[in-house]
């Protein structure tokens, strides 16, 4: 295939992923959209992965194998990047997979509309549960300078703690060459927290032209990695959250558009935080048994509602606490993270009692509104349900340096 034939280059970054990595790359190369080139990034993989890309690279000749030595997740986005010959640039990571259509949708979206950026939806999957998430501005080209001003009003995040706008995936997105090798070329290799929000919220400061879509190709596989982060992780974790902020912050002043888009950018922060390195955010408010809830003391049984991120650090946190006892976690969805190896049950599976503290450890304002009507339906008082106190949680990171 010439390279003027090659509509779009699908950049793959793979590190140790071999038990996944041939259904992704199936889902690839099985794509209704033929005029691709694949460049497998094997960043250093020391399970076979490289092995794995070589063997398809020798059954297709659209895919290419780059070898190179460990350097992250930007590095091997960069290194694909360099290589890449198409038009168009999209991204999937190693361990999820996409459906046959995604490509030609998201290509031929950007053609007609002569889109800088594509954003569709994506697909959580967890244990073979899947549910659409799509962005929150609704779907169509947006071309002008109004246009793209109301995009900016809910880019990051919309109006309530905490609801993302446009996803920050790169993965679900497809990108015109030029803007791609910009801004992710130019992001420093030493952000590892919110690779894909460095990359994506600047291309859509940038971008001439946005398209938002409502379809959803794209299979964000959940898997259980370990509760345990040791200390040392959450410091690196929550000194990245800082830096990507301070990256994003300035990047969006260059861009024109921080003073729009400051208070989103506050909330995004605190979510990297509370979900990445709660333990060590956590620590720095001196004041509160369980931050940033109030009421909390560490002879208080818990019943943790919400096996998310955000719940599954609240709940290895507080069995941490000395005195404190974890009664119950519970989620909508616990067989799905029961599948997952985690101790999750249903609301109907626990016995609530006067003196149980209900911790909803849930990000989103909505989310938490509905969980509360669930509870007291089932008999819980007011004052025994507690969520986050949005006002300690800005006064701390904002103590915190992030301006």
């Amino acid at each position: 295939m010439n390279d003027e034939s090659v509509k779009v280059s699908i950049v793959v970054p793979v590190y140790n992923t071999g038990r996944y990595l041939r259904r992704c790359l199936e889902s690839i190369c099985s794509q209704t959209l033929r005029e691709t080139e694949i460049i497998l990034v094997d960043d250093g993989s020391g399970d076979g992965s490289g092995e794995i890309c070589d063997e398809y690279a020798a059954l297709d000749a659209r895919v290419h194998v780059i070898h190179k030595e460990n350097g992250g997740l930007v590095s091997a986005r960069q290194a694909g990047l360099a290589a890449a010959s198409a038009g168009y640039i999209g991204f999937v990571d190693s361990d999820d997979w996409i459906e046959a259509d995604m490509y030609r949708t998201l290509y031929e979206a950007a053609v007609c509309s002569k889109a800088d950026i594509v954003a569709a939806g994506i697909v959580d999957d967890m244990g073979g549960e899947c549910q659409r998430r799509l962005n929150q501005p609704p779907e169509g080209r947006y071309g002008t300078a109004e246009e793209r001003g109301r995009i900016y009003k809910s880019m990051i995040s919309c109006g309530e703690f905490f609801c993302l706008g446009i996803q920050p995936y790169l993965c679900n997105k497809l990108i015109r060459r030029e803007p791609a090798l910009l801004h992710i070329g130019g992001i420093p290799q030493s952000i590892r927290v919110g690779e894909d929000a460095a990359a994506v919220y600047p291309l859509l400061a940038r971008a001439d032209t946005i398209v938002l879509s409502d379809t959803a190709h794209y299979h964000y596989c959940h898997r259980n990695t370990s509760m345990m982060l040791g200390s040392r992780q959450e410091d690196k974790e929550y000194d990245n959250a800082l830096l990507l902020h301070s990256f994003l912050r300035k990047a969006l002043q260059a861009a024109g558009i921080y003073e729009a888009v400051r208070e989103q950018l506050w909330r995004y922060t605190a979510n990297n935080l509370l979900t990445r390195a709660y333990g060590r955010f956590a620590e720095t408010d001196r004041e509160s048994a369980l931050f940033p809830f109030e009421d909390i003391s560490r002879k208080d049984a818990l019943i943790i509602y919400g096996a998310g991120a955000f719940g599954k650090a609240v709940c290895q946190y507080a069995a941490g606490c000395k005195g404190m006892k974890v009664k119950a976690w519970i989620d909508q969805k616990a067989s799905a993270y029961r599948e997952l190896g985690l101790d999750v049950r249903v609301l109907e599976e626990v016995c609530i009692e006067r003196g149980d503290k209900i911790i909803i450890a849930v990000l989103s304002e909505a989310a938490y509104r509905k969980i509360r009507g669930e509870l007291m339906c089932r008999g819980a008082a007011a004052d025994q349900i507690k969520w986050i106190d949005t006002g300690k949680l800005r006064n701390l990171l904002w103590s915190e340096q992030v301006k």
